[in-house]
């Protein structure tokens, strides 16, 4: 597949999730399940888009950076997450990986599992905190974050004046949470487990199987995506491993190796 077939593919992808997101909070669920369906369904939609988002921040959604910027900033209104967190914290990530005080995504680990969806929810908006502490913030990355929470203060007041706030309040706020959980606890937090900072294969984990795969659009690849990051997320699918038969194969499982030497 061609690097513009890529391209348009998950261009196409943003475009989707983030209407039916944003676009779902005009129907009004006549039912606790149906509600269950709807927060589920726009949770899941969200995190697809900041699994686009993170290709964005590799430069994989267009040939220059506005266009990435522009796509990264798009991917992420529906989860409420401005683009510019995400694109200046990433590749610190990539650089430093699970050392504390160096890596931006290290706030997500928990000193007790009650802290997991409180983490999950506030880490996109302790970036600025985080990098503005150690001086890597500029007048102009303020000006862009302003912008950015405006573009999703327009769009989400819009929602307001059209569905009430009873509708964007209890469609939004159990989503948010849960899309976070998903995407800092399961492919975040999960795919660090063990936080080494030994070799770069013992840093970070894959998932097992294609579902996996497929479900979180590659970001099950983690070890993989760190090994290689100029993959993107349709390349990334050659390195997916069946997991060993063994006892629950059904579940999730992790391709958790040893610290070995690089």
């Amino acid at each position: 597949m061609t690097c513009q077939q890529t391209q348009l593919i998950s261009r196409a992808v943003i475009c989707a999730s983030g209407l039916l997101a944003i676009g779902s909070l005009f129907l009004h669920p006549a039912s606790f399940n149906q509600s269950i369906v709807d927060v589920v369904a726009r949770s899941y939609l969200m995190f697809v888009g900041t699994v686009m988002a993170h290709e964005a921040s590799h430069g994989h959604l267009g040939r220059s950076k506005a266009a990435n910027y522009w796509w990264g900033r798009l991917a992420l209104v529906a989860s409420m997450t401005p683009y510019i967190g995400f694109r200046k914290t990433h590749h610190l990530h990539h650089t430093h990986t699970n050392i504390p005080e160096k890596d931006p995504d290290h706030f997500v680990k928990p000193r007790n599992p009650l802290e997991i969806p409180l983490r999950a929810a506030l880490m996109p908006h302790q970036w600025f905190f985080w990098l503005r502490k150690r001086g890597h913030i500029s007048k102009g990355d303020v000006r862009e974050l302003v912008w950015n929470y405006l573009l999703i203060g327009v769009v989400y007041s819009a929602l307001l004046a059209f569905v009430g706030p009873a509708r964007l309040l209890g469609g939004m706020a159990p989503a948010l949470i849960a899309e976070s959980t998903l995407l800092w606890y399961v492919f975040a937090l999960k795919t660090h487990e063990g936080f080494s900072t030994a070799s770069p294969a013992s840093r970070s984990h894959n998932y097992y199987g294609r579902l996996m795969y497929w479900f979180s659009f590659g970001l099950s690849m983690h070890r993989a995506h760190h090994l290689e990051p100029q993959l993107t997320w349709l390349d990334l699918r050659s390195h997916v491993r069946q997991a060993p038969s063994e006892p629950r194969r059904w579940l999730p499982r992790r391709d958790v190796r040893p610290e070995v030497s690089a």
